[in-house]
């Protein structure tokens, strides 16, 4: 996938929330509802329980992306390629990861022939896109991180250079940090700290 105008190579856009959409073509209805998801397990469950709700529908059509590499569409009955990949296409457009949509169908009476449903599905799924509200994620690692009290703003100063976030904090015999940092800042975060051993520092990937 290209990587959206702006955004670093840790960051990508994923659905803040759900959205819909209704159209109306030649008799048939089109609603597209938008949902964010974790996990292929999610997208699937959500799928299976939209299926259900709405089980007097004609077609319930889907696609979803959680990442580069986790992905699927589905035509449900609809001629290959109407309906499923166009969906998936409009997500990908909008370089959305972490979302599922559905389109559900209900027959009108009049058959509106492969470009039309491909129109029909296309357009129903960038109107509920109108509607949906985005955010930045960034691709993370977790760490713990364990460091005499006198390291405190060292410790600090290097978490706000990369860019990390502080998480939670203990104090007892030491510090305790649990800290996330930006992928692409992982090495160079293990690195410095590496570099502070022989200072007690002790740092263990959580996750």
């Amino acid at each position: 996938m290209d990587r959206p105008p702006g955004l670093s190579e840790d960051e990508y856009l994923v659905p803040a929330g759900a959205a819909e959409a209704q159209i109306k073509v030649k008799g048939s209805k089109f609603i597209a509802r938008i949902l964010p998801v974790l996990s292929k397990e999610e997208a699937e469950e959500n799928y299976l329980l939209l299926k259900k709700k709405y089980y007097t529908a004609t077609h319930h059509c889907l696609a979803y992306r959680i990442n580069e590499d986790v992905f699927r569409y589905s035509d449900d009955g609809e001629p290959s390629g109407t309906a499923g990949k166009p969906i998936l296409q409009i997500l990908d457009g909008k370089h959305l990861q972490e979302v599922l949509c559905v389109v559900t169908r209900y027959f009108g009476g009049t058959k509106l022939g492969t470009g039309g449903l491909i129109r029909a599905y296309s357009e129903a799924t960038a109107q509920a896109i109108k509607n949906l509200t985005v955010k930045i994620k960034v691709r993370s690692r977790q760490y713990n991180v364990n460091f005499p009290y006198e390291l405190e703003p060292n410790i600090r100063r290097l978490i706000a250079a990369l860019k990390g976030q502080l998480k939670d904090s203990k104090y007892g015999k030491q510090v305790q940090f649990t800290v996330t940092v930006p992928l692409g800042q992982s090495a160079r975060f293990e690195r410095q700290l590496s570099e502070l051993h022989y200072q007690a520092v002790q740092f263990s990937l959580v996750g």
